[in-house]
C-alpha cells in the first residue's frame, strides 16, 4: 500500500490553561481589607499613644505633687524663731502664725536655696483651686506686709484643699500632747513641735495625702522660747 505523503496525519495542537486574573470585584475587597487592616492598627496606634500620653501626664503631676510636698515639709522643718519687734506693744515676738486653713512662718529652707531666712505663707486660692504659696526675704522685721505686696507667689497642688494642725508638747510632761487647730506663736511665745498637712483632693478617684513635718528648731531652742500650753 502506497501511502500519499500530500495526506499525512495531521498534528494535535497543544492546550494552555486558561487564564484566571483577579476579577474586579476580588480586587476591590482586596483593596477594602487592607484599607481595614490599616484602619485597625492606626486606631490602636492611637490609643496605645493616648493612653502613654495619660500616664506619663499622671506621673508628671504626681511627680511634680510630691516635689512640692518635700519642698513644704523642708521648710516646715526648717521653721526658724525669728523674733521682730512690734512697736505697738514695744516687745519682741516670733513669727508663727497658723490657722486651720492657712499658715505663714520664717524658715531657714528657701526653694532657690538662697542664703538668709526666707518668710513662707500657704492659703487656698480659691481662683485656681489649689495652694497659694508665697516667698519673701524675711530680714529682721515683720514680714508680713512684704509677703501680701511683695512676695513670689505660686499657686500648686490644684485639685487639694490644704489643712493644719499643731502639735504641742509638755517638756516637763511629754505624754501631755494634742494636736491644736490654730497656733499663734505671739500669744504661745513659740513654735509648734510638729506641723500637720492634710490635702484632700477634690478630684473624684484621687486619694487624700498627710504629712507631719517636726519643726527640728526645738532640738537646739533656749528655754526662754518654750511654749505656753494652749
Amino acid at each position: 500500500m502506497i501511502i500519499n505523503p500530500s495526506h499525512s496525519v495531521p498534528h494535535s495542537v497543544p492546550s494552555y490553561p486558561k487564564s484566571t486574573g483577579f476579577t474586579l470585584l476580588e480586587l476591590l475587597i482586596a483593596l477594602t481589607l487592607s484599607t481595614l487592616v490599616m484602619l485597625t492598627l492606626a486606631i490602636g496606634m492611637n490609643l496605645v499613644f493616648k493612653e502613654w500620653t495619660r500616664s506619663s501626664n499622671r506621673l508628671d503631676e504626681s511627680l511634680e505633687k510630691v516635689l512640692v510636698l518635700l519642698q513644704i515639709e523642708r521648710a516646715l522643718e526648717g521653721a526658724f524663731p525669728h523674733t521682730y519687734k512690734d512697736r505697738e506693744e514695744n516687745k519682741n515676738f516670733i513669727f508663727f502664725e497658723g490657722e486651720e486653713e492657712q499658715l505663714i512662718w520664717v524658715s531657714t529652707v528657701s526653694p532657690g536655696r538662697q542664703a538668709g531666712l526666707t518668710a513662707w505663707q500657704l492659703l487656698p486660692d480659691d481662683k485656681e483651686k489649689g495652694v497659694q504659696i508665697r516667698i519673701v526675704p524675711a530680714y529682721a522685721s515683720d514680714p508680713t506686709e512684704r509677703l501680701e505686696e511683695n512676695a513670689t507667689v505660686v499657686t500648686a497642688l490644684e485639685g487639694y484643699q490644704a489643712t493644719f494642725e499643731y502639735l504641742y508638747v509638755d517638756e516637763k510632761i511629754e505624754e501631755d500632747t494634742k494636736w491644736v487647730e490654730e497656733w499663734s506663736a505671739k500669744k504661745l511665745q513659740a513654735l509648734p513641735h510638729a506641723v500637720r498637712v492634710r490635702l484632700e483632693s477634690d478630684i473624684e478617684g484621687e486619694d487624700s495625702v498627710e504629712i507631719v513635718a517636726t519643726i527640728m528648731a526645738h532640738q537646739h531652742q533656749e528655754q526662754k522660747f518654750r511654749p505656753v500650753k494652749p
